[in-house]
């Protein structure tokens, strides 16, 4: 799916108080934007620069004040087709707390017996999703959600949204308070569904590494505007990208650039810490059979 923004800004609506008005403030101001179907799209900025708006714009939960969003060419606001926004899948941060059913099976499949669909129907495409998210179908649908770990309660809450086979999935934060092995599984399944179902991820995120390892393209906004639109190696390695954002620059970059220096990284700008884990190591061995 390709999504186009063209002039979009949004305000809020005012609030009135008794004796006088106060203007709303402007949280997004004038957005031109492609996103390119099957993209792996990080956005990130400070709290209050307006991802959420952003995010809340792509999949139809508010319409611009000004300015059009396009998906593929149509805009559902403008063309009363709001179930257009129905291809665009949305995961909140911390989705486990949505989990209400008493099993895997019917949460998953909640959305699917709320369209009244066919039970065989239903029954195929959990199966399909909970394949998709690297749930066992067996083992799986009759648990109870709430006794699962943290990870596989968040492949359920995506499994109820990839069930309903959106062509975009947004996720806000999708690694919030997960842990390491958590978040590594987690970008294996993303990366899996982009590339083996050729869904568009967009994602937000505050872990410069997770951009950088993650993410094909960086949109880092400030203020309701994108002062970034490109590769995270790039931006991430601006330093004045980074003074305005107040960041530091990521850890792999700056391993990455440190082994080029020594001509160790054969060019690689962005060495997993695997990598360079492996670089370094051979260095230090050759280093040693030389020594010898």
């Amino acid at each position: 799916m390709q999504i186009q923004l063209s002039g979009v800004s949004f305000i809020y609506e005012k609030k009135k108080k008794k004796k006088a008005a106060t203007l709303a403030p402007t949280v997004l101001k004038q957005l031109n934007l492609t996103i390119h179907s099957g993209e792996m799209l990080a956005v990130a900025g400070k709290s209050g620069s307006g991802k959420s708006t952003f995010l809340q714009l792509l999949k139809g939960f508010l319409s611009p004040t000004t300015g059009s969003v396009l998906l593929d060419g149509v805009d559902p606001n403008t063309s009363k087709r709001p179930e257009l926004f129905d291809q665009v899948g949305f995961i909140f941060q911390y989705p486990e707390h949505q989990l209400f059913a008493t099993t895997v099976f019917d949460d998953i499949a909640f959305g699917l017996q709320s369209a009244k669909l066919p039970g065989e129907i239903v029954e195929q495409r959990v199966r399909k999703a909970m394949e998709s998210v690297e749930l066992d179908y067996e083992v799986f649908k009759d648990r109870s959600p709430f006794e699962l770990s943290g990870g596989e309660k968040r492949r359920v809450a995506i499994a109820g949204v990839v069930v309903l086979e959106p062509k975009l999935l947004i996720l806000d934060e999708p690694t919030a308070g997960l842990d390491l092995p958590s978040r590594t599984a987690l970008f294996e399944l993303l990366h899996h569904m982009n590339k083996n179902q050729g869904l568009t991820i967009i994602w937000v995120s505050h872990q410069l590494d997770e951009i950088v390892s993650h993410a094909s393209r960086l949109l880092a906004l400030q203020n309701g505007v994108f002062i970034a639109d490109g590769s995270p190696e790039a931006a991430l390695s601006d330093p004045v990208l980074l003074e305005a954002f107040g960041w530091e620059e990521p850890s792999a970059l700056v391993v990455s650039r440190l082994l080029g220096q020594l001509g160790l990284s054969a060019g690689n700008t962005k060495l997993s810490p695997e990598e360079a884990a492996a670089i370094i190591a051979a260095a230090l061995n050759q280093h040693e059979i030389i020594a010898k």
